[in-house]
């Protein structure tokens, strides 16, 4: 009789430590479950985040690729001066296709300064959650965007700044008289060459706004994937 309590209570022994044993795995499994659906809005948030910051900034970009296209139709209208290899303008056809004549004042300004959204950004990298953009090819570009590509931008904005503070003291009459027809007059003329030369900087920054779009484009692509699958 004692052994068969002593056998009895054995079972009972093991059921018990079978039950809780199962408890702990369906808690484990509970749990992280739990985790996982926290990353994973983590990382919904992100993508939305960023998502949303690239095309507010592509909306940024184009108007001020429309605003630089002005100048540099209006320069290539009377002479060809964007025809080396390194201007590429095969690749950027839509750089000449906004000739207004009557905005002849923009050849002496610059544009708006791009200013990407980084607040996103800056909040991944800052709090180490990189790790939750788990398309590398998509993480990859974003770091190019924002630690590339925007430097660039910035760079080659200081160069127009510099080239338009001597364009405004130098014309000073020509900025706030001149017509379409006094700038083919000039052509040959030292005042031609340099409006060329400043509005080729505005080639040159029109060119990094047309590879980081491009760029942006791209990660949007890979985005619209990643949400889509989530």
């Amino acid at each position: 009789m004692e052994k068969n309590k002593t056998g009895k209570y054995f079972k009972y022994a093991i059921g018990e430590i079978v039950l809780v044993v199962i408890g702990i795995l369906i808690a484990l499994s509970i749990n992280n479950w739990n985790e996982k659906r926290k990353e994973n809005k983590i990382s919904q948030d992100y993508l939305i985040g960023i998502n949303n910051d690239i095309k507010k900034d592509i909306e940024q970009v184009d108007k001020i690729l429309k605003e630089q296209t002005t100048s540099i139709s209006l320069i290539s209208s009377i002479e060809n001066v964007f025809i080396e290899e390194y201007h590429q303008p095969e690749r950027h056809t839509s750089f000449f296709n906004a000739l207004d004549t009557s905005q002849v004042k923009a050849l002496f300004y610059r544009s708006v300064s791009y200013r990407p959204r980084r607040g996103t950004y800056n909040s991944l990298i800052s709090d180490g959650k990189s790790g939750f953009i788990k398309n590398r090819d998509a993480f990859q570009l974003i770091q190019e965007i924002y630690d590339e590509e925007n430097l660039r931008l910035a760079s080659s904005y200081g160069v127009i700044k510099e080239f338009e503070s001597k364009i405004v003291l130098m014309y000073p009459y020509q900025k706030k008289h001149w017509t379409y027809h006094d700038l083919k007059n000039s052509k040959g003329d030292k005042i031609f060459f340099d409006l060329s030369n400043f509005t080729e900087q505005k080639y040159f920054y029109a060119q990094n706004l047309f590879k980081l779009k491009e760029k942006m484009l791209a990660v949007l692509k890979l985005f619209e994937m990643e949400i889509e699958e989530k």
